[in-house]
């Protein structure tokens, strides 16, 4: 992943630390079924953590994936947890199987893998779900302004689109704003997408 060689995760991820669980948590839960039977979330690009402790705090055993440390700091918050994280220090893109998942969870990490490690991981990551499994992961679009970065996948609507093919899509929502990415001006293209395996 050349993007991760250029950034420095770990101060973003340690200044990203005290934020709280994006709403999508809530959505992929309640889209999973609820609370009623937790069961495994792949959380990858768990970076700071704030999400996988939140589906752990909810009762859900978390595999959370990220080339960064930030998050093992943080585990001891797991004795407070009916739940648990357990934390892979790895690329996503070197994972050759991914366990069972009842949530595959990810947000702004999974275009940083670049088109042809995304195709490899998607593939894994949809083997990983079973029929009923949910799918909660933003991309990048192509007003994003990474997208005349080769090493960083920016997809258009229609080849997301086939990317869930086989899915019912119970949520899609974009973000196509001007913002900041660390001291950086930038267009931010995100397509977030919340969807259940049918098969």
């Amino acid at each position: 992943m050349d993007t991760a060689e250029k950034v420095d995760w770990a101060a973003l991820n340690v200044h990203a630390a005290g934020r709280p669980a994006r709403r999508l948590v809530a959505k992929a839960i309640a889209a999973a079924g609820g609370d009623r039977q937790p069961g495994t979330v792949l959380d990858l690009g768990a970076g700071a953590g704030a999400d996988s402790l939140q589906f752990a705090r909810r009762g859900w055993t978390v595999h959370a994936y990220d080339t960064d440390d930030t998050i093992a700091g943080r585990l001891i918050e797991n004795e407070r947890m009916s739940g648990s994280v357990d934390f892979h220090h790895v690329d996503i893109a070197d994972v050759e199987e991914f366990p069972t998942a009842q949530i595959v969870y990810s947000t702004y990490t999974l275009g940083l893998l670049g088109r042809d490690a995304l195709a490899r991981t998607w593939t894994k990551l949809v083997a990983a779900l079973p029929r009923g499994g949910v799918m909660a992961v933003d991309l990048f679009g192509t007003n994003d302004t990474w997208a005349d970065r080769p090493d960083i996948a920016t997809l258009p609507l229609h080849e997301i689109d086939a990317m869930f093919r086989g899915f019912q899509i119970i949520d899609r929502t974009v973000r196509d704003e001007d913002g900041r990415f660390l001291a950086d001006k930038k267009h931010w293209h995100v397509i977030t997408t919340l969807a259940r395996k049918l098969g």
